[in-house]
């Protein structure tokens, strides 16, 4: 024989189950606070309930949920975080266990209750408890007739599988978080990823230019050299003197598309990076020892010769490579308040005297010819002499210019 009492312990029992299945199926934190706390109502009778985390120093109250009652405008936001003391509503956390006082306005741990809020006369507080840490409390209120053991098993029993499922919901709040973390840095990894991509299909159609099409016209200059070098009648000549001048300006042109799109490559306002993101590469590709010295502070201003500066240094190093001979390759850049400094040396075999001579008038130098008057039209100076203990130095001063000048 089951008596009345069993039979509704049973009823209990299989009600908390299926009350415990529905909050663990949710995974968004203020779901399963808003279910709990109405299941919480519901099991004890309670006219209105709260459900309050502790913070993380331990020291406050946090109200995560709060049925039961309307409150005025502005309280949720006022009494929202209460300290956690030793009251009728805190000493549930603070002893870690349930408390009932079915006559709170007695109570010797009443302290009294904020503007606005419904009188309380029962109580009933529970601990929410993960393992051994308690992480807040469920309170119910103003059950007729007060609150027994009973209510106090039942509330207590439930709290345990709301403290789960607040867990569990906190830690799927926190996994999505990182997902959505670990989305947001696949993107930028695949935006750094194309202009990786990018930057390499850049220079591959500048080397590309630089050394096969750029070839191609020197030679074509070179032809037509050799075809003044003949004496040819004058209007001949001066066709075929046409026809160099149009190869020249061929030349600069191709050479200005190559500075754009090496250029291009560099990040705004980072050139001592993009000067040294040029040395490494020259250092892997080639195996040349490559040093970088700065001095001095950028002002805002050097942004404006940025560019040229790197394509001074792309065709310096370029022509190293090519025929300096050389193992080591020093760039000193030296900033001052109006203007900029350039030096890059090499400790291979220097140029002959002829080069240095001619390579501005030079169709055979076009590159250092075309630098030279970039600098130049920037008002600065532009000079490449050998080295006094070998090697080939060049220097570059350029000014600063102000806004408007």
């Amino acid at each position: 024989m089951v008596d009345l009492g069993d039979r509704d312990f049973r009823e209990q029992v299989e009600s908390l189950y299926w009350i415990s299945v529905e909050i663990a199926a949710l995974h968004e934190p203020p779901a399963v606070y808003d279910c709990a706390l109405s299941r919480c109502l519901e099991l004890t009778s309670s006219q209105f309930g709260f459900i309050a985390l502790v913070s993380r120093n331990r020291e406050h109250l946090d109200m995560v949920a709060v049925k039961g009652f309307e409150p005025a405008p502005g309280f949720y936001d006022n009494y929202r975080v209460m300290p956690l003391r030793r009251s009728v509503f805190g000493v549930a956390v603070i002893d870690e266990r349930p408390t009932i006082s079915n006559d709170v306005d007695r109570d010797p741990l009443r302290m009294g209750q904020p503007p606005g809020h419904p009188h309380v006369r029962t109580f009933l507080g529970v601990p929410l408890r993960v393992g051994s840490e308690v992480i807040g409390m469920s309170g119910v209120a103003n059950k007729p007739g007060g609150y027994d053991a009973g209510d106090e098993r039942l509330l207590a029993t439930f709290a345990n599988q709301v403290a789960v499922a607040i867990d569990n919901a906190r830690l799927y709040e926190r996994q999505r978080e990182m997902i959505d973390g670990l989305q947001q840095l696949h993107a930028r990894l695949d935006d750094l990823e194309s202009e990786r991509l990018l930057a390499q299909e850049r220079a591959r159609i500048a080397s590309g230019l630089h050394d096969h099409i750029g070839q191609s016209i020197f030679g074509i200059g070179l032809k037509v050299n050799s075809l003044l070098e003949k004496g040819l009648d004058p209007p001949v000549a001066q066709t075929v003197r046409e026809v160099r001048d149009l190869t020249i300006e061929c030349a600069d042109e191709l050479r200005q598309v190559v500075f754009h799109l090496a250029d291009r490559n560099r990040k705004d306002g980072d050139l001592s990076a993009a000067i040294g993101s040029l040395l490494r590469e020259l250092e892997r590709a080639h195996g040349l020892a490559v040093d970088l010295s700065v001095s001095g502070v950028p002002g805002p201003r050097v942004e404006a010769v940025a560019d040229l500066l790197l394509s001074v240094i792309n065709e310096a190093l370029g022509n190293v490579v090519k025929h300096a001979d050389a193992s080591r390759v020093h760039v000193s850049l030296r900033h001052g308040p109006d203007h900029v400094d350039l030096a890059i040396q090499d400790d291979g075999a220097g140029a002959p005297d002829t080069t240095l001579e001619s390579y501005q008038d030079s169709y055979l130098h076009y590159g250092l010819r075309t630098l030279r008057r970039r600098v130049e039209e920037a008002g600065g100076t532009f000079e490449v002499r050998n080295g006094e203990e070998g090697g080939l130095t060049l220097r570059v001063h350029l000014p600063l210019r102000r806004e408007g000048t």
